[in-house]
């Protein structure tokens, strides 16, 4: 079995690697990593797709679905979804992870822009036209529970918890983003392609390496204020409180210290 299936534009494709397979131009690509979201992902995209039919961008889309073998009915209703000319299923066989799911995403998207997302509802798609109009003035447009107007509806450990966690790695880091570890961002497909990423992910903190290469590279970033909403159903990858935030001080000190790792 190859690594990945890939079905779209009336194609059904097997793959060992990803990247640009087929022969479209989109201005906007949607990616959404998922496992196990039966009870949502269909609505998502439709509400997606609503969303996105009130911008500029509504004749020149995709939405790209990356499933690591989801157990349920996820792969079928993606399958189905793909039959129409803006969707792509693609399912890795072999392969899991949220951040390698969104980065085989990245790779295979069509559009010069890419906007990721999570599954399940906890970022709303509302946002997206306020994210979608600042498209042509950032290199990364980043919703965000930190900046004024935005917040966290949840248990009160998880809300406060994220919220110290992300200042103080931000702080460690010496980056100016508030909201390092969501995945609700718009990019410059290209050029976060040339952040040349070097660390795997668990939870959130491969944000922290985006923002943090980003920065050097002078990347211009735009935070929109969002309410996050912990979902109500599924089975949450974010893990408890005390896995994600050693993972994410880890990433942080990581970061911020790879140089003098690098030359001892």
């Amino acid at each position: 079995m190859k690594r990945y299936t890939c079905k779209g534009y009336g194609k059904n494709i097997e793959l060992d690697a990803i990247s640009r397979i087929f022969k479209v131009k989109k201005r906007l690509s949607v990616v959404i990593a998922t496992y196990n979201e039966e009870a949502t992902i269909e609505n998502l995209c439709l509400e997606i797709k609503k969303q996105i039919n009130l911008t500029k961008f509504k004749d020149n889309y995709e939405i790209i679905v990356v499933d690591d073998s989801s157990s349920d009915k996820t792969s079928e209703i993606i399958d189905k979804l793909s039959k129409n000319r803006n969707f792509i299923a693609l399912h890795r066989n072999k392969d899991k992870g949220l951040f390698s799911a969104i980065v085989d995403g990245i790779k295979l998207a069509n559009g010069d822009l890419v906007l990721t997302m999570d599954a399940d509802f906890s970022h709303p798609p509302k946002i997206i036209p306020s994210i979608l109009h600042n498209a042509d003035h950032y290199d990364i447009v980043s919703g965000s529970r930190f900046v004024k107007g935005g917040c966290m509806e949840g248990p009160f450990l998880r809300r406060f918890g994220s919220k110290v966690l992300n200042r103080f790695c931000g702080f460690i880091l010496g980056v100016k983003t508030k909201d390092l570890g969501g995945n609700f961002r718009l990019f410059d497909r290209d050029k976060f392609l040339d952040l040349n990423l070097q660390h795997d992910a668990i939870f959130g903190e491969f944000g922290f390496e985006i923002f943090y290469r980003a920065q050097k590279k002078n990347y211009k970033v735009k935070e929109i204020p969002f309410t996050y909403k912990f979902r109500e159903e599924g089975k949450s990858k974010m893990g408890n409180l005390s896995k994600y935030g050693i993972a994410y001080l880890k990433r942080a000190f990581q970061l911020r210290f790879e140089t003098t790792f690098s030359d001892s």
